[in-house]
Parts: structure tokens; sequence; C-alpha cells
């Protein structure tokens, strides 16, 4: 045994043994022109090599610069020229400038809240009427990732020198199209306390070829929605749960408001504008969190195509797909996009029935709390805020002015004529044996026409001796309310609110 591992260990690496396989071939030497040949044809695929990667780069960059581009902060207001209003109460109230709406320059800017943060105008105007019924003012928030989208009711009040003051009518009042715009960006200003950097016009149609785009949308519906509409060829059924939409079901839900009169649904889901644009609102989170997917990022080219069609901007589409791809790669989820409406008071009796105004106190923390980008705070004074009296006939301006001044006079109400009685002949004797014109009146009794009336009563107590047969007394008339004047409201709490 002893015998057999000595000579094993003895073997040499030349002999057959377990070494033999490890042993390291020896290759032999090339000769120069072998050797240079070899670098040569090394340095011709390391070209190659580089050459394609380059070309890939390029591509890249070309397809990056061709969809994707960062967009630039527009001027401030302040830099643009605008003219701000005139302090002086006895001044003109129209602006300076060719414009034919009222322009309350906001004062807010400066510094913002961080490096990368943008705010949005966004609506859609009706095709046959030109009305803005959907009207969305949003902050993004690149830096944190994080976004506000508040949706300002169509029926919101606010101060312009039409007779038509829903903020609905202000895009179509103004010539709609750049000048309508900018009519409505500074309206918009008016309620928020700053003027939105860039503003998207969508067309609604967008919706429905977006969903298709995606290959539809899982959402959950609410409730019964049961309406038709032949003179539109719109009909609009469907039960209440979670469902897969395509691009023609996504337009009926964004476009319900109330079921049919006749439907044994009638009144669910409230039929109001605010419940629509609830409505809207949980429909875009559920498109924006099937959008927000890194396989939607090979769409782009079709998703341009879309918005290409559809949207009109100061921004391009290279711009909002910068926003897009900042979404997608930052990791944007729904639950980062904070949807939200306006706060507001309702108006149910007087002249502005069925209109709403702004809240206030819950308004100004809800722009300082997620729609200001600027670190400065929105205060009262910085915001033209309407707001109508308890009866609801006038108006009133947290500036102290009113463009239309007429909003502050109580309309003319229509009161009942006096009842018609015989004419007494002159010194005829009354039922009580008095002459005719000698007992008192009582309270808000007619005066008789005739040279005996023409001549105005003072208000208070008449200083006359009482007639010989005391009358009742009678509850002294309270005097008429005064209307608010103008740009002053009824508590006088115009002032900056506390949080």
């Amino acid at each position: 045994m002893s015998d057999q591992f000595n000579n094993a260990h003895q073997q040499g690496p030349g002999q057959n043994g377990p070494g033999k396989r490890l042993e390291k071939k020896t290759k032999p030497a090339l000769s120069p022109a072998q050797a240079q040949k070899k670098r040569e044809k090394r340095i011709m695929v390391i070209m190659i090599v580089a050459a394609v990667v380059m070309a890939l780069a390029a591509a890249v960059v070309l397809v990056y610069n061709r969809w994707v581009k960062k967009p630039i902060l527009p001027p401030a207001p302040s830099e643009s020229g605008k003219v701000a209003e005139s302090i002086d109460p006895d001044a003109d109230p129209s602006p300076e400038e060719t414009l034919d709406f009222d322009a309350v320059q906001p004062k807010v800017g400066g510094a913002r809240k961080s490096k990368d943060i943008y705010t949005f105008l966004i609506f859609g105007a009706d095709v046959t009427s030109g009305l803005t019924d959907t009207i969305m003012v949003g902050t993004y928030d690149i830096t944190n990732q994080q976004a506000t989208v508040m949706s300002i009711p169509r029926d919101t009040l606010v101060n312009v020198r039409s007779s038509y003051k829903n903020i609905n009518g202000v895009y179509n009042m103004n010539g709609k199209g750049e000048k309508g715009v900018a009519a409505l960006k500074q309206e918009v200003s008016e309620l928020v306390g700053f003027t939105p950097d860039y503003y998207v016009k969508i067309d609604w149609e967008l919706v429905g070829e977006m969903v298709d785009a995606i290959d539809g949308v899982w959402y959950d519906i609410p409730y019964h929605m049961d309406y038709d509409d032949p003179y539109q060829d719109l009909h609009i059924h469907f039960d209440p749960g979670n469902q897969f939409l395509n691009g023609e079901d996504a337009m009926k839900v964004v476009r319900w408001r109330e079921n049919n009169k006749w439907s044994p649904y009638y009144g669910e889901g409230g039929g109001s504008d605010i419940n629509r644009l609830n409505n809207q609102q949980n429909f875009l989170k559920a498109v924006l969190k099937q959008t927000l997917q890194i396989k939607n990022v090979t769409r782009i080219g079709q998703l341009a195509e879309l918005f290409g069609n559809r949207v009109e901007s100061d921004l391009s589409v290279e711009n909002i797909f910068w926003f897009a791809q900042e979404a997608i790669i930052g990791g944007l989820q729904v639950d980062d996009v904070e949807f939200c409406t306006m706060p507001y008071v309702g108006v149910f009796q007087g002249r502005y029935k069925y209109r709403v105004y702004p809240s206030q106190n819950e308004l100004l923390k809800l722009i300082n709390g997620g729609l200001n980008p600027f670190v400065e705070q929105v205060t009262i004074r910085q915001l033209d805020l309407i707001r109508v009296s308890a009866d609801g006939d006038t108006l009133s301006s947290s500036t102290g002015r009113l463009a239309d001044p007429s909003a502050a006079i109580p309309p003319v109400k229509d009161t009942p004529e006096p009842e018609e009685s015989e004419p007494l002949e002159s010194g005829a004797p009354t039922e009580s044996g008095q002459p005719a014109g000698s007992e008192p009146l009582e309270s808000g009794q007619p005066q008789p026409s005739g040279p005996a009336a023409t001549e105005p009563q003072p208000s208070g107590a008449v200083d006359t001796p009482p007639p010989a047969t005391q009358p009742p007394a009678t509850a002294a008339a309270e005097p008429e309310p005064q209307p608010t004047p103008a740009g002053e409201p009824a508590d006088g709490n115009w002032g900056e609110t506390s949080d």
C-alpha cells in the first residue's frame, strides 16, 4: 500500500496522473505580422461597437429632444408689463391695457417652495356655447412628487362688469382664443392669489381617446346611471360597481349628471354640478393611476398625436411629455395627487339663486396648504372674492369695489296694489260721525289722493293735538333694511383671517 502511494507521488508531470488535466497548454508564439493583424482586428471591433453605441445614443437624444423638453417658467406677472389696478376710488375702474376685462394684479411671487414646481389652468369649453363648464387649477411639485388639483364650480360668481357673472362665461365673453384665455387666467388668479404658469385647454374627446390608448380603464361607478338624450343620441346606462370601460364608455361616465325623471333611479347621485365634478375627479384618478405605469412610456408617440389634436396650450407637446416623464420615472402615485373642489357657499334664493361664491376661510387654507407654489402666503387682501347678501339679491367684493356697481343695488320688487274702495264725498260723515278725512289713518293704510295728501308727512312723532277719539295703538313700522354698500360684507369681516 505504501509502495503504491510512493509511486503515485513520484510520477512526474509528464506522466499519466491527476495533474495532467490541470497542466496549462502553451500556445505557439505569433509572428510580429500576425500580432499586428490581431491588434487591428480588435481595434476595428471596438470601433464598430462604439459607432453603434454612439448611433443609438444619438437616436435616443433625438427622440428625447423630439418628445421630451423641460419648459421654461414664464415671467412673473410684475415683469410682464401688466398694469396693476388703481387704488384711487375715483379712478376709472378699467385697466390701462386694451383688455376688455377687469385685471387685478396678484401679489404673491418671488421664491418658490421647491426647485421644480409648476401651476396650471386646465379647462374645457363647450363647442356650441363656448361656456367653460370644466375649470381646474393644478400645482405639480416635481421635486417632492406631490400634486394638487382644485375644481372650480362653473356657477362661481366673479367680479366682472357683465350681467352674466358666472366664471364659466368669462372665456366666451372675452372673445375666446388668446384674449379669452388671458381673461380666464386673470379671473382664476383673483380666486387663488397667483397667476397660473400655463394653461391647457382640452377637448373632452381626449379623455375617451386616452382611455383607448392605454387599452381601457377600470372604474368603480358610484351609482346607477340611467340617462337618455335623443337629441344628442346620448344614452348612458350603467349599474354601480367596478367595471372595465373603453373610450366610449368613459365619455358617457364623465358626461353624466343626473338620471331620467322617469327612471326608478331618479335622484340617485344628487344630480348637481358638484356631484358631477366629484365623479369626474374620481374617474380622472382612475385614468391617472393606470396611465402612470412604466409600460405606457412606449406609447409616447400615440399619446403625443392625441395631445396634438385635442389640446390647446402655451406648453408644447414636448413640455407636456416632460411632465409625464417626470411623473412616471419620479414615481408619482395617484395617492400623491389631491383632487378637491373649491370651498363654496351656495345661494338658494333671490337674484343669484343657484350660484355659489367662495368660502373665504376654507379657500385660504386650501390655497396655502397645497395650491400656492410660492413661499409667500396668500391673504384675503390679495384676492377678489364675491359675496352674496342673505336675501340673494346683492353682491359685494373683498376688494371694496364692484366692476358692476348695479350689482350692489337690490332689484325693484313689485308691491301689491291697494284695494279699491268707494270714494267718499267731501264733507260726508263717516260711520263714526267724523267728517271724511278727520280720522287718523292706521299704519300701513294708503293715503287718499287729492290736495290734502300732497304735503309729505315727516317721520317720527307729529306735534298736533290728539283727536277726540284716540285710535288703537299700532306697532311702529320697522324701517326697511338698507342694502350693504358695494365692497362691504354684511358682517364687516373682509380682513385677514387666522388659520
